[in-house]
């Protein structure tokens, strides 16, 4: 495999995909713009910076994105959010117009994540929104026929007749356009059921899912092609200096940065300096932060009950609070950045004209620890989705790459 594209809706989106893939072997690189030939080969990860568009909108962003990249034979994959968020429906409309495959295997489950589908209903562990059908929603969203299959038929050993009889009933009806199937899996050797069937029914199916999906695929193909497996190590960084950024609103995020704030009396290497970026907060707060404390960690604060987590104002604050971040950054070098949710990341990084991120490894399931040059300086960075990890996620991550005391 030279080539796999994958095009998310945000850049942690993106970025976690891209993960998945160095982990099972295959270079991975992030774009945060459009790139000029040639390009590195591998995992080449796209966004569209559209999850929080109007439907139209966000299918025409999708398309134009995807048609705007450089021309080169490899396999398109469309990422989706593991919780369903986002125009699924439309986006994947957008992409199937462009590529025009036979079919496409929708698959959201990303089981390293404790998230799955069964019976069509998202299962997320400690997920307040109501319950999702994926059928239901593709059927609402997308203007393709939609066949669901349930886990009793992934596991059944028949998933491959089922396709096809779904695409005979098409041929039989006169339909045009391609199937949508929408799949139940569970556990990473479903995905290798879905991924078998898929491949002896259907080949040229625009694959579709969460990081789960796409790191089965390139687990699959790597056995095929023998892909290295990239090695567990621990990584330590030459300095002890962090800048933490923290725009998620989810209650994750929130009981992770909690749970870093304990831990740095049991550990030095991980003591805090900590501002709260208010809406009204000013850039000049930074000079606030304690340049004697290792970590300098930037958050949004607690959302208030009934707060919208995503649209215009969200984005708002996003910007502030890049702007802030950039602040930050002008008064200590850092040797890494963890960025925590997908706008928040995607600004940082766009006014620090940052172009590329490679990915060096996976740190955490979805979670890839990235090298980046910023003013010149080479600069390690972590992307992290906000809803993502248990509660002593970020503790593990920095722990991850040193900044501990079991690494220093």
């Amino acid at each position: 495999m030279r080539y796999l594209k994958i095009l998310a809706d945000d850049l942690t989106g993106a970025a976690d995909t891209a993960a998945q893939c160095r982990r099972f072997g295959l270079p991975a690189t992030i774009f945060l713009d459009i790139p000029k030939l040639p390009l590195p080969p591998g995992a080449l990860a796209f966004t569209s910076d559209s999850r929080h568009l109007p439907a139209e909108v966000a299918a025409r962003q999708t398309r134009d994105t995807a048609a705007s990249l450089p021309a080169v034979d490899g396999r398109w994959y469309k990422k989706i959010d593991s919780t369903l968020r986002g125009n699924i429906g439309s986006e994947l409309d957008a992409l199937l117009n462009l590529v025009c495959p036979p079919a496409a295997v929708v698959c959201p489950a990303f089981p390293a994540q404790n998230r799955g589908l069964c019976n069509g209903i998202l299962t997320v562990p400690g997920l307040e929104s109501p319950a999702v059908h994926l059928p239901s929603l593709l059927r609402e969203q997308s203007r393709h026929t939609v066949a669901a299959l349930s886990l009793e038929q992934v596991r059944s050993g028949e998933l491959a007749g089922e396709m096809r009889q779904a695409m005979r009933t098409r041929e039989n009806c006169a339909e045009e356009g391609p199937v949508v199937f929408a799949v139940d899996s569970l556990t990473d050797d479903d995905l290798d059921r879905v991924l078998k069937a898929q491949q002896e029914v259907l080949p040229e199916a625009l694959l579709c899912g969460s990081a789960g999906l796409a790191g089965a695929l390139v687990r699959r193909v790597g056995a095929q092609e023998g892909f290295p497996a990239m090695p567990a190590e621990r990584l330590h960084s030459e300095g002890k200096s962090v800048l933490l950024v923290a725009g998620s609103g989810s209650d994750v995020a929130h009981r992770q940065i909690e749970c870093l704030l304990s831990s740095e009396s049991e550990d030095p290497h991980q003591a805090v300096s900590r501002m709260i970026v208010q809406p009204e907060s000013d850039a000049w707060g930074t000079a606030a932060l304690d340049p004697a404390q290792p970590i300098w960690l930037l958050q949004q604060p607690f959302p208030k009950p009934g707060s919208v987590l995503e649209g215009g104002e969200a984005r708002r604050r996003a910007d502030h609070l890049a702007r802030v971040s950039v602040a930050a950054l002008g008064r200590r070098e850092v040797d890494l950045l963890l960025l925590v949710g997908g706008d928040t990341a995607i600004r940082i990084l766009t006014r620090l004209n940052v172009r590329r991120l490679t990915v060096e490894q996976e740190l955490l399931p979805g979670m890839p620890l990235c090298s980046a040059v910023i003013d010149g300086r080479p600069t390690l960075v972590v992307l992290k989705p906000g809803h993502f990890g248990e509660d002593g996620t970020l503790v593990a991550l920095l722990d991850s790459v040193g900044l501990s005391g079991a690494g220093a």
